[in-house]
């Protein structure tokens, strides 16, 4: 992973510490709420993606 200094197109900084990878893998589960009783709806895998992590700067929260 590589530690990134990314600036928005507007010109702030959102981020502190924001890691990018490009080996990222996932599963993401859609659910529908039925009588108030969650059903899994789909499940999709999702393989050999770009992932970051950071932590968001209230500081310039909008």
């Amino acid at each position: 992973m590589l530690l990134v200094n990314y600036e928005a197109p507007d010109g702030t900084k959102k981020h502190n510490r924001l890691w990018n990878g490009g080996n990222g893998w996932g599963i993401i589960k859609l659910y529908d709420k039925i009588d108030g009783e969650l059903q899994l709806a789909d499940e999709v895998e999702a393989t050999h993606i770009g992932c970051e992590y950071g932590e968001y700067d209230e500081d310039h929260a909008e």
